[in-house]
């Protein structure tokens, strides 16, 4: 048995410090930057560790079984919220509605507090008695860019299987069965999407154990073969071992090649897409998730064309409360885009010119049996596309040849 420890690793956390009011640029009602500084409240920070068990088993096969787990705490998030009003206000917005009286937070502000008029609907008429009950009220939306808000765990088994032939030749077989958890999915959330889906925005930035979910970017399930195998033919070989002149150098050093891959698809990422009377105050991220119908079953049976014009039951999603936030997850864990089912695979032939020279033919098939991936679904309840998938995310069958000579 071997057992290895992954070190600490550590990184500085390149987002600024909250800083007075003072230090910030001047305040709008759309939004406002932080100054720079060289100082940072928390170091981004993933420790990690491995301990596999290694076994030679019969036939020359040769097995690694390991787990591999992480923790990230202080994860950084490119644009944050800092400023949102605070989730009991909310909460009493919500049960002075339902009782038919207009919330006090969407009621005008009985005084003007600030020594001078503020820009946009900081301006006295404007403001809102909900504003002044803000964090930083003399503000709008604060972004705090990297900031170390987030944590993530990741465990996994990973099981490789290695065999190599006597005539020349590798087989490698890899699965790994793997979690990902998470409250954040990426520093630089504008550049996810296209095969993914994109990343699961956070709706309620004072409750982030609430934003708690799979990660967008877990792979529960990932097999890799791949496999190198010179054919048994010609001289030397088990095969055609008498051939010679001509004959040999036609029917030695024959040889294929190839990876297959099987991989689970990413989860999906439902949003409203739409606002209500909450988020028209502008008092909060903006970001809204749909409520889920209880005891509704999301997944839809069939194959993966038969789902493209609804994959999955968009009946169990209807919109959140008018004040309040949407109960499905940031990440859904009972839903999946379809996953990866590729085979690379290539025919090579090597011929020996003289002793220092030789020229190899090779013909390589790229997703060999062209099998579509379907993107994502759309994730977006107020889309009329809600629940369809429009487009593939994979390659079509490629082929291409290639001759190297060797000297």
């Amino acid at each position: 048995m071997m057992l290895a420890l992954i070190p600490s690793m550590t990184s500085r956390d390149v987002c600024c410090c909250l800083l007075a009011p003072s230090t910030w640029v001047a305040p709008s009602s759309a939004g406002i930057g932080a100054a720079s500084s060289s100082s940072a409240p928390f170091a981004s920070s993933v420790t990690g560790g491995v301990s596999s068990i290694q076994r030679e088993l019969p036939g020359g096969f040769f097995a690694d079984v390991a787990y591999a787990g992480s923790r990230g705490i202080h994860l950084e998030r490119f644009d944050t919220q800092v400023n949102q009003i605070p989730d009991s206000f909310i909460a009493e917005a919500a049960a002075q509605a339902a009782m038919g009286n207009t919330p006090d937070i969407a009621k005008p502000a009985a005084a003007y507090p600030f020594n001078q008029p503020l820009p946009g609907n900081l301006l006295p008429g404007k403001l809102l008695q909900g504003q002044l009950d803000r964090p930083f009220p003399q503000y709008g939306n604060l972004r705090y860019n990297g900031f170390a808000c987030c944590d993530s765990y990741y465990h996994s088994l990973q099981a490789t299987v290695t065999k190599r032939f006597p005539g020349g030749g590798t087989l490698l077989a890899a699965y790994t069965n793997a979690k990902l958890i998470s409250n954040t999915d990426t520093l630089t959330d504008w550049l996810e999407g296209g095969t993914s889906g994109g990343s699961g925005p956070i709706q309620d930035w004072n409750n982030l154990k609430g934003e708690k979910s799979l990660s967008a970017q877990d792979v529960s399930q990932r097999l890799v073969i791949s496999y190198v195998l010179d054919l048994p033919f010609g001289k030397g070989k088990k095969y055609f071992n008498g051939v010679s002149g001509v004959g040999s150098k036609v029917v030695s050093g024959w040889g294929v090649d190839g990876v297959t891959t099987f991989q689970r698809g990413f989860p999906v990422k439902i949003q409203y897409g739409q606002g209500n009377s909450l988020t028209s105050l502008g008092l909060t991220n903006g970001n809204l998730r749909p409520d889920v119908v209880s005891g509704c079953d999301k997944n839809v049976s069939g194959s993966p064309v038969s789902k493209l014009s609804g994959w999955f039951n968009t009946s169990c999603f209807v919109p959140p409360p008018d004040w309040g936030f949407g109960d499905e997850s940031r990440v859904d864990a009972t839903l999946r885009q379809q996953g990866i089912n590729n085979f690379d695979f290539a025919v090579f032939k090597k011929t020996n010119l003289t002793e220092t020279m030789n020229i190899e033919f090779r013909t390589e098939f790229f997703n060999i049996f062209n099998h579509p991936q379907f993107g994502p679904p759309n994730g977006t309840l107020s889309s009329p596309n809600f629940g369809v998938v429009t487009n593939t995310i994979n390659n079509p069958r490629l082929i291409q040849f290639a001759l190297r000579f060797a000297f």
